[in-house]
């Protein structure tokens, strides 16, 4: 163990305010005080052991720990421990490893953090050996003395007691790969021959306390902003200097991987803020630490702590010296937005916030029948909230019944060699939410105003975009729409179909059904609820997120003129402010996670500010505005190949673009930017080009330096630098030259439910994950041949056919799905390679590519009954499924489990009943509040449940038993009763 004392590095001077006094920053602080320490790990991989479970596979060469002195707030205190510095790296075994609590008495010991502002002071308070253990004690039922460690911990005004726990806060840059470094005490018990019980602790919604035969930190931490973080504080009693003494210690687990933004988040970026450069080990050394420890210590000791100091002045930086840092950047978002409005709206309490904002009142029996537990929405049943009365109920589950996600699409297909320009919406989001109009749900008559059944709707019903209005509704469009306006989900995305099809309907938000009928759609409203408005005094409609958005808008303004466009503060600023959106809508999808403590995977529940409704009309009021975009310049004859959630290329220039009306929509949203910045200008080119090369959604690119590129999630080799000129040129030439699935390498680490099951659990340790990548256009919309012309690209010499094909919008959700099924089961088992294989490439490159579509599109759609049946086939498939996943039918063969075979495998069993395969994204989407819309025949899926529960598949065939195509033999032959 090695400590020392050193200076405060010193923040770079900035020519305006520091980046921590910005107003949103200040008001994201969470008022807790806390020691914050940094941390940090050095390893090295063992040798010989590969890649396997519940095996320590590294050799922790160090833990490092740097906080600001407990009596010297210019200085810092420095800890770093060696637990393997006397022995080879291969010949680590698991208990050389240190418990997270040994380091915790370490650090307090060696920081003397019991002369700290925040350790509790006065009698029983803390000093070098701890607090007096009896402190601890009570009096049981027989007289004696009983050690209940939770006395320490205790707050109470009326008996006079203060907690005696020391706060502190670790803070670690990836904590997957650090707070994975301490000691499995459940390996180590296996190891001795010892049985570790599965039983985690204590949880309460204030704290954690974990068992005590074998701690695991592990269990109490979740996935969140790209980083490890524990929701709720975990309290542990250490060992004092003394048996008489112990130390009681409040710890919560922070990740600074929660406050960078995507393109900033390495620990460079985050040192430049605090003037604490990144130090680099030279060479091949970074991969051998154990050895760089031993030859080279003092250069070894100096980047050890460095990761450390940075952690911990980014943190102080960004909330204050000894503050507590909040779970992650959207977390503080919401609670900014929160206290604005609360403070706008003179609400004395977040009981008065949840109420007006959402029409959330507390869970209690007295109102518990409101809604009965089964129907309850999980974005609030896991708040402990319940609607504040029946209309609020109906409201609230109709409203996230209609939320659907931003607007991406790829609109044209081809090479570009013309101007194109990439347009964004300035702050899309936070405009969007500060233009919606807020509902009143404390009006006595209750939040819907009026209920429609079996109605025709009119633009006298709907008057204006913002409308609060939810409905289920039939829709047709007219030919003449380039674009329609109403999404409906399908096999896991979303189309805008000209009509509802054979379906009863989809439900819709007030923004499309509006611009729907603004362009001339019919719509048919089977049920439908409008809102009553929320008014100020003087009835102007209530804006509450406008308030709240303005100061975000502001800071980010500054942030960029202050620190530049791509600085990490403009981009956190940017996280800050749209991360209000994505808490607007936590939960309303109905969205699971890993659950650690209790080893499951669980609903994850509501923020400080979910809404349905402010959820539902933010997405809307942005895609009806992309949407009237696209058709207005659709009209003037411009083309738009691409639109992604808040922006659009097109080869409309920008005068054209920002003198668009959009049938009304442009003066709303031109008041609301002038309303929070002062000007009322609401586009931004972004990037713009004369070679683009537009292949799929998100996907496009251009080699010039001001160009666009998006990768369309391939994954870039590890020697090629994201957005560089080397980036530009590779992808150009794999989209250009491909003929098959494109090869992508990478390297992939453990998620954080492998990282924390209890069984089968992974050390930290990156894999390198081969995989081919179909980078093809998507079939969003239906590809058409009219007018489809080719270009001739050159790479090395070498002229490719790259093919330029228009869209127009499916007729109905049904050809859309036989669309998308053309290039569908294109690999099939292989028995002799024993993997998958390409039965034909996938690639739809040139033209005759693009025929061959056309032509299998056409037999498929002009098939009849053929497809009827088909169609039919694939609705039991995923109706089967559904039921399934959503407890309604239960085949034992397809369950997840140990023993049933991987999900793939189970899915294609069921081609053997002469169903249709259902893909594995389809599988693990059927539990959320999309496919929950979807009806279930039963009774139409009953005779293939029974046959399947009657056969027992997974004791028969195996993966390696199934052919290339479906067998002849009659099912009953090949499954045992």
């Amino acid at each position: 163990m090695l400590s020392r004392v050193v200076d405060r590095p010193h923040r770079p001077a900035t020519p305006g305010r520091p980046f921590g006094e910005f107003p949103s920053i200040r008001a994201a602080a969470t008022g807790e005080q806390s020691i914050v320490i940094g941390f940090d790990t050095e390893f090295a991989e063992r040798p010989g052991l590969g890649r396997r479970p519940d095996a320590e596979l590294r050799s922790i060469v160090s833990y490092q720990f740097a906080a600001i002195h407990p009596e010297f707030p210019d200085k810092l205190v420095q800890v770093v421990i060696l637990p393997l510095s006397d022995l080879p790296a291969d010949q680590a075994l698991p208990g050389m490893r240190i418990s997270l609590e040994r380091a915790l008495e370490i650090i307090i010991e060696r920081m003397a953090l019991h002369r700290h502002p925040l350790a509790p002071k006065g009698h029983g308070g803390w000093t070098e050996k701890g607090v007096p253990r009896r402190l601890g004690m009570v009096t049981g039922d027989d007289g004696s003395g009983v050690w209940r460690p939770s006395q320490l911990f205790r707050n109470s005004r009326a008996a006079g007691q203060t907690s005696r726990a020391l706060p502190i806060t670790l803070l670690a840059h990836y904590m997957p790969a650090d707070l994975t470094a301490f000691a499995n005490r459940r390996l180590l018990a296996s190891a001795l021959g010892r049985d570790a019980a599965d039983r985690a602790g204590f949880k309460s919604r204030r704290s954690v306390w974990l068992d005590n035969r074998a701690p695991d930190i592990l269990r109490t931490v979740i996935s969140a902003g790209g980083g490890m973080v524990s929701p709720t504080p975990v309290r542990m009693t250490l060992n004092g200097a003394t048996k008489y003494f112990c130390r009681p210690v409040e710890l919560t687990i922070r990740d600074t991987m929660c406050h960078t933004a995507p393109g900033k988040a390495k620990a460079a970026d985050l040192g430049k803020i605090v003037g604490v450069p990144k130090l680099e080990v030279p060479g091949d050394w970074i991969k051998h630490m154990d050895e760089y420890l031993r030859l080279h210590w003092k250069e070894f000791l100096e980047y050890a702590i460095n990761d450390a100091v940075i952690a911990l002045e980014f943190g102080c930086s960004m909330y204050g010296d000894h503050r507590g840092i909040p779970l992650t950047l959207t977390t503080v978002a919401a609670r900014a937005i929160r206290e604005t409005i609360k403070c706008e709206e003179g609400l004395r309490s977040t009981k008065e916030f949840n109420l007006q904002f959402a029409g959330l009142t507390g869970s209690s029996e007295a109102v518990s029948a409101i809604v009965g537990v089964e129907d309850q929405l999980d974005y609030y049943r896991k708040r402990d909230l319940i609607p504040l009365d029946g209309a609020a109920a109906t409201w609230q589950h109709a409203c996230a019944n209609a939320f659907r996600g931003g607007y991406n699409s790829c609109n044209e297909v081809g090479y570009f060699g013309r101007e194109t320009h990439d347009f964004d919406l300035i702050s899309c989001y936070p405009t969007s939410e500060s233009t919606l109009h807020d509902v009143d749900f404390l009006d006595p008559a209750g939040v819907i105003a009026t209920t429609i059944n079996n109605t025709t709707l009119t633009l006298d019903m709907l008057a204006s975009p913002l409308t609060p209005f939810v409905g289920f509704v039939r829709f047709s469009f007219p030919p003449s729409v380039t674009y329609p306006t109403i999404p409906v989900p399908l096999d896991g995305s979303m189309i805008f179909p000209q009509s509802s099809g054979a379906g009863r309907g989809v439900w819709a938000s007030g923004p499309e059904v509006w611009l729907a009928l603004t362009l001339g759609a019919e719509v048919f409203c089977q049920i439908g609820h409008f809102g009553r408005l929320r008014r100020h005094q003087d009835k102007t409609p209530s804006r509450m997120l406008r308030g709240a958005n303005r100061q975000l808008v502001v800071d980010r303004a500054q942030a960029k003129t202050q620190f530049g466009k791509d600085s990490l503060e403009q981009l956190v600023l940017k996280l800050f402010s749209v991360g209000g959106y994505g808490k607007l809508a936590q939960g309303v999808m109905g969205q699971r996670g890993w659950d650690a403590w209790a080893q499951t995977r669980e609903a994850v529940g509501g923020s400080a500010i979910t809404s349905p409704y402010h959820a539902m009309m933010t997405t809307a009021i942005a895609r009806a505005l992309l949407l009237a975009t696209m058709n207005q310049l659709a009209d003037l004859g411009y083309s738009t190949p691409s639109c992604t959630t808040d922006g659009l290329i097109t080869d409309a220039p920008y005068d054209v673009l920002d003198g668009l009306d959009l049938y009304g929509l442009a003066d709303l949203w031109h008041e609301t930017r002038e309303s929070l910045t002062g000007s009322p200008r609401m586009w931004e080119e972004k990037h713009h080009q004369c070679d683009l090369l537009n292949f799929t959604t998100r996907g496009n690119l251009s080699r010039e330096p001001c160009g666009v590129l998006a990768h369309a999630g391939y994954k870039l080799p590890e020697d090629v630098v994201e957005d560089s000129s080397e980036d530009r040129e590779f992808m150009w030439r794999l989209v250009v030259t491909r003929e098959n699935p494109l090869p992508s390498v990478f390297k992939a680490f453990p998620s954080v439910q492998e990282l924390t099951r209890i069984e089968r659990r992974w050390d930290f340790q990156s894999t390198t994950v081969e995989r081919l990548m179909v980078l093809e256009f998507d079939r969003k919309r239906r590809p058409v041949p009219d007018a489809m012309s080719a270009d001739l690209l050159e790479v090395d010499g070498k002229h490719y056919e790259i093919a330029h094909v228009h869209t127009v919008a499916w007729r109905t959700p049904e050809e859309a799905l036989s669309g998308r099924s053309v290039d569908a089961g294109l690999k099939r088992w292989d028995d002799d390679l024993g993997e998958e294989t390409w039965v034909r490439s996938p690639v739809r490159k040139t033209r005759d590519q693009w025929f061959d579509y056309y032509s299998r599109l056409s037999n498929l759609l002009d098939e009849g009954d053929a497809s009827t049946e088909a169609q039919r086939l694939d609705r039991i498939a995923k109706g089967i499924v559904i039921a399934q996943r959503q407890g309604l039918v239960d085949i034992p063969w397809l369950r997840s489990g140990t023993g049933n075979g991987p999900l793939w495998w189970r899915l294609r069993l069921m081609t053997f009943f002469g169903l249709p395969e259902v893909s594995e994204r389809y599988w693990k989407h059927a539990l959320s509040s999309v496919e929950r819309q979807i009806e279930v025949d039963l009774d139409a899926i009953a005779p293939y449940v029974d046959r399947m529960i009657a056969c027992d598949a997974a004791y028969v065939l195996t993966p390696e038993d199934l052919e290339p195509s479906p067998l002849d033999t009659d099912i009953e032959e090949l499954m045992i009763p």
